[in-house]
C-alpha cells in the first residue's frame, strides 16, 4: 500500500506593500505555515488503537515518505541527511517489524528523528482519513465563516493593543500580532502617526507570537529613513535566498530620529523575534526585557494520504539569517540589550530613555519634567517598606493636612477632601495615591523629629504646613 500523494507547501497572497528582494531566483514570497494551524478536521492526531493496522509495506511506504520529505525540505542539509539515513536504517534492521498501528510508528519516528537532531518545530504524526464532505467544503469555504474571521480580527483592531504617551512624551504601543491584509497596514498606520511627535518609542511585544513578515516590512518602514535591508532568508528546497527589505513607502511621518526601545518575553516568538532580531543587528532599537523563544525557522506542512489514515509532518524549510554575520537566533532567542523579567521590562525602558533625554536636554524646566518621572519609576524598579514605627514617625496634623494609619498603610487627607493611599519612594518622600503630578516630603529638626509636610508639584510649585504641636 503506497502513499496517494502530498499536500505541498502552500504560498500565501502575495503582500500588498513593496517586499522583498531576492538573488539567484525570481521572487519568493516567505511563508508561516504550522500543521497545528490546519483545521481540526485535518490536523487531529490520532491515539494509538484508532486506526487500521498496517503491514510490512506500508510501513516501508510510510518510511519512504517521510524521509523524502525530510530530505527534500529539511531546513538544514546535514541534519537532514542524518535523520533520512537513521530512519532507513532502522526500517532496513527491523526496529519497527513490530510496530503495526500507525500512530504508534508516527510517534517512534518522531522520536527517533528527535533522538538524531532535536528541533522544537519538527513533527510527525498519524491523522484520521479526511472525511471527503469536509474537504468538498474546504474548496467552497462558506462565506460567513470568512466574514466571521473578518470581524473578529477586526474586533482585536489587527492586534494593535494599546498606544499613549507615557509621561516624557515617551510614545508607547502594544500589538500582539503582525497582521496582514490593508485593514491591518491602516491600523498600524494610524498607531505609527499617533507616535510620531514622540520624544522615544517604545514598542511592546512581550505578547506577540507572531504572523505575517508583511507587517514587519511595514512597521519597519516608519524607523529607517531609506530602503533598509533587514535580513535574509535561505529555503533550502528551492535552493535560493530571500531578502527582505523595509517598505519602500508608508502614508504619513516616518520615526527616524528617536530612540526605539522593543519589550521582549519568552512568549515573543517567530515574527515578533524576526523584528526585535533586525532592529537590534541595525542597531535601531534597544531590547529589554527576557530572551525571545527561539523560533527562527519558517515552518511547512506536508501531508500523506494512505488507506484509511493520514501521516502528517510539521518541517522546517527556511532559515533566518543576519547577512552581515550568518547568525540567526533558531534555537536561543533573541537576547536583550537590557535583560530584566519580563513584567519590568516597560519601567526599565520607560527609564532608560528618560536618563537619555536628561543627559541630552539642555532647559532645566524640560530637565526637571523628565527627572519628575524618572524618579516615580526608579522607585517602582526599587520599592521601600516601612515598619510600622517608621509609619508612626509621620503621623499627625499639619494645618489643614493629616497624616494617619490605617489596615497597615500610611494615608492623606487635606480638609474634607478625598484621602489617599501613600507609598514611599525614598527617604521622607511619598507617591499620593494616583495623583501622577503631585507628592508629599517631609522636613525633619536636627533631632530627626518630623517637623514639617511640603507638598510637590510636577510644575515646580510647593506649599507647606508646619506640624501641629501637642
Amino acid at each position: 500500500m503506497l502513499s496517494k500523494g502530498s499536500i505541498p507547501i502552500q504560498a500565501a497572497s502575495t503582500p500588498t506593500v513593496p517586499v522583498s528582494k531576492t538573488f539567484a531566483c525570481a521572487a519568493f514570497t516567505v511563508v508561516f505555515i504550522l500543521l497545528s494551524l490546519v483545521p481540526a478536521t485535518q490536523a487531529q492526531f490520532a491515539r494509538p488503537g484508532e486506526l487500521p493496522r498496517i503491514d510490512a509495506a506500508t510501513r516501508a511506504a510510510i518510511v519512504d515518505s517521510v524521509t523524502a520529505a525530510i530530505d527534500s525540505i529539511y531546513v538544514l542539509e546535514g541534519p537532514a541527511k542524518r535523520i533520512v539515513a537513521g530512519l532507513k536504517k532502522n526500517l532496513a534492521d527491523g526496529d519497527y517489524d513490530d510496530l503495526t498501528d500507525p500512530a504508534e510508528l508516527a510517534e517512534r519516528l518522531y522520536r527517533d528523528a528527535q533522538a538524531i537532531n532535536h528541533d522544537g518545530h519538527f513533527r510527525i504524526a498519524a491523522m484520521p482519513p479526511l472525511d471527503p464532505a469536509v474537504a468538498e467544503a474546504q474548496q467552497d469555504e462558506d462565506p460567513a465563516d470568512v466574514e466571521r474571521r473578518r470581524q473578529l480580527r477586526r474586533a482585536r483592531n489587527y492586534g494593535f493593543k494599546k498606544v499613549e504617551i507615557l509621561p516624557g512624551g515617551i510614545g508607547y504601543l502594544r500589538f500582539d500580532e503582525f497582521a496582514h491584509g490593508d485593514e491591518a497596514f491602516a491600523a498600524a498606520a494610524a498607531a505609527m502617526n499617533f507616535l510620531a511627535n514622540s520624544n522615544a518609542l517604545i514598542l511592546d511585544l512581550r505578547y506577540n507570537g507572531g504572523g505575517s513578515a508583511s507587517m514587519i516590512r511595514f512597521i519597519c518602514g516608519y524607523l529607517f529613513e531609506e530602503n533598509a535591508h533587514l535580513i535574509n532568508w535561505d529555503i533550502r528546497a528551492k535552493k535560493k535566498t530571500v531578502q527582505s527589505y523595509s517598505a519602500d513607502y508608508v502614508p504619513g511621518r516616518r520615526i527616524t530620529e528617536q530612540p526605539v526601545y522593543i519589550l521582549t518575553s519568552d512568549r515573543t516568538f517567530s515574527a515578533a523575534e524576526e523584528f526585535t532580531f533586525d532592529l537590534r543587528n541595525l542597531e535601531r532599537a534597544t531590547v529589554v526585557g527576557d530572551t525571545t523563544g527561539g523560533g527562527g525557522h519558517t515552518v511547512a506542512s506536508r501531508i500523506f494520504d494512505f488507506d484509511g489514515f493520514r501521516v502528517g509532518m510539521r518541517l522546517p524549510y527556511g532559515r533566518a539569517y543576519n547577512p552581515k554575520n550568518n547568525e540567526g537566533w533558531e534555537g536561543v532567542g533573541v537576547i536583550p540589550h537590557i535583560a530584566v523579567p519580563a513584567e519590568q521590562a516597560l519601567i526599565t525602558a520607560q527609564a532608560d530613555a528618560l536618563r537619555k533625554l536628561i543627559e541630552t536636554e539642555e532647559d532645566e524646566q524640560i530637565i526637571a519634567g523628565y527627572q519628575w518621572g524618572l524618579t516615580d519609576l526608579e522607585s517602582r524598579l526599587n520599592p521601600i517598606e516601612l515598619t510600622k514605627q517608621q509609619m508612626k514617625q509621620y503621623v499627625g496634623n499639619y494645618g489643614p493636612r493629616r497624616i494617619f494609619i490605617e489596615d497597615g498603610a500610611l494615608y492623606y487627607q487635606r480638609e474634607d477632601r478625598p484621602r489617599y493611599k501613600m507609598e514611599p519612594m525614598g527617604e521622607d518622600l511619598f507617591r499620593v495615591g494616583d495623583l501622577d503630578y503631585f507628592r508629599l516630603t517631609f522636613e525633619r529638626n536636627k533631632s530627626g523629629k518630623v517637623v514639617k509636610i511640603i507638598g510637590l508639584y510636577d510644575n515646580g510649585r510647593t506649599d507647606e504646613h508646619e506640624r501641629d504641636k501637642g
